[in-house]
């Protein structure tokens, strides 16, 4: 686990940016194509502009990028709250990517188990595998209580071990979403948490410095055997760390 801390959002989401440039040049190199999996909230957006802007946009060979969520609102693709939207918005309209490369979860079906299914399938067939999936990059985020993607305290989502994506009611509106499960985010190659702001300072704490307890403090559970994990804090969020 490598932990980073920045004075504020805007050299913390430089730093994401060119960590990202980097990760996409190494995973071409060695396979040949960079697969992503984007995190939503707001503290992504400034790194997303980053990216849709020189220098980073040139740094990047969108022709070989292929980009999916790791969570998503169950809510019209248009309404504010999507993550898809967030980050077409700020990001993917402005770079060179085909649209065959951009894979949203299609949350907004009234079906939410076929919905899950269907990224299932759409990943497994990206990839080329009938196990599951290896991101070059899953990127998340950290809530106040501890949750990532959208695994939030004493779900069943966070004992999962079969179904990759699944189905969850959440407490923090909108409440039903679709997230990836722990083996999929354990199966990452990178692991990126960006965090910012005082009141997450808390869960860093007791995410990284705390007793093992994913069931309280869900974060906790990503721990990927063959992957690395970075954490890029802010000071404000990073305030009660020993370290």
């Amino acid at each position: 686990m490598y932990i980073a801390t920045y004075p504020d959002i805007d050299t913390l989401s430089h730093q994401a940016a060119q960590l990202i440039v980097r990760l996409a040049a190494e995973s071409v190199v060695t396979h040949g194509r960079f697969t992503v999996a984007l995190a939503g909230g707001s503290t992504p957006r400034k790194l997303y502009s980053l990216l849709a802007n020189e220098p980073y946009r040139r740094q990047i060979d969108w022709a070989l990028v292929e980009v999916f969520w790791s969570d998503e609102r169950c809510v019209p693709v248009d309404d504010p709250e999507s993550n898809f939207r967030m980050a077409q918005e700020a990001f993917l309209s402005k770079v060179p990517i085909a649209e065959n490369q951009i894979h949203r979860m299609h949350a907004d079906w009234p079906d939410h188990d076929a919905a899950a299914q269907a990224y299932v399938i759409e990943m497994r067939r990206v990839f080329g595998t009938d196990g599951i999936p290896s991101f070059d990059l899953i990127q998340l985020g950290l809530g106040p209580e501890g949750h990532t993607a959208s695994l939030f305290p004493h779900q069943a989502a966070l004992r999962e071990q079969e179904r990759l994506v699944m189905p969850v009611r959440t407490p923090k509106p909108p409440p039903d979403r679709l997230t990836f499960t722990p083996p999929l985010l354990n199966a990452a190659r990178h692991v990126l948490f960006l965090v910012t702001g005082s009141d997450k300072a808390d869960a860093v704490h007791e995410v990284i410095e705390g007793e093992y307890n994913p069931d309280e403090y869900p974060a906790q559970i990503v721990r990927p055997p063959h992957g690395e994990v970075t954490w890029m804090l802010d000071t404000a969020a990073a305030s009660k760390l020993s370290r």
